[in-house]
Order: structure tokens, then sequence, then C-alpha cells
């Protein structure tokens, strides 16, 4: 996956999550009726895996993703694998893997956010 955050490269050890938000309402006799909730029902998580990076790299992209929380201003902007539009995503359960001397992985969680 040739796929990129703010210029930091994405693992394909990436993966995605997506489940509809439901609202569901039961009757006698098994009867259920369920309609979707809202127009953005569809909560859609990434699991990213970024490409290993020197620690002082690695710091920085840190960085980027926990500042993505603090506004809307900061969202990051990605459009993932498979898709043609960007979507806007805050960062969360960041995880450091260090691996050899100077080398660190960062995973994370994306959840794709809907602003006004």
């Amino acid at each position: 996956m040739s796929q990129s955050i703010d210029g930091y490269k994405v693992s394909t050890n990436s993966t995605k999550t997506s489940t509809l938000r439901v609202k569901e309402l039961s009757f006698g006799g098994g009867y259920r009726n369920i309609i979707t909730d809202g127009l953005n029902a569809d909560n859609e998580t990434w699991n990213i895996e970024f490409v290993p990076y020197v620690t002082a790299t690695a710091t920085t992209l840190e960085g980027l993703l926990n500042n993505s929380k603090s506004s809307t201003a900061n969202m990051l902007s990605w459009t993932p694998t498979g898709e043609s539009s960007a979507k806007i995503w805050t960062a969360s359960d960041i995880q450091k893997m260090f691996i050899g001397k100077d080398k660190i992985i960062i995973i994370c969680t994306l959840r794709r956010e809907f602003i006004l």
C-alpha cells in the first residue's frame, strides 16, 4: 500500500472495521423493525500501522496523531485504500512499538468524523 497520511506511509497491515448504527423496535410474534440511526450511521474505523521510522520522525508523527483530537482544524484527511475521496479522521489508542536500535512503528485507530 503506497498510501500515506500527511506524508507518513501506511503499512499493508492496516485493517478496516465498519459498523452500522441502527435502531431496532421489537414487536410480538418475533417481528421487528430495523432502521439506520441518522444520516451518518456508518461507524468506520481503521487500525492503522505506519511503516517503521527513526525515533525523531516517529515522535513527530505521534504528535500529529495526538493533535488530531484537539480541534476540527487539526483532524486528519486521508483517502483509504480502494476509495476515491478523502475522509476526515481522528486518531486514538496510539501505540509505539520499538524495533531495533532507533526504529519505531506507530499503531493507532482512526475514527471517521463528520463535521459541519
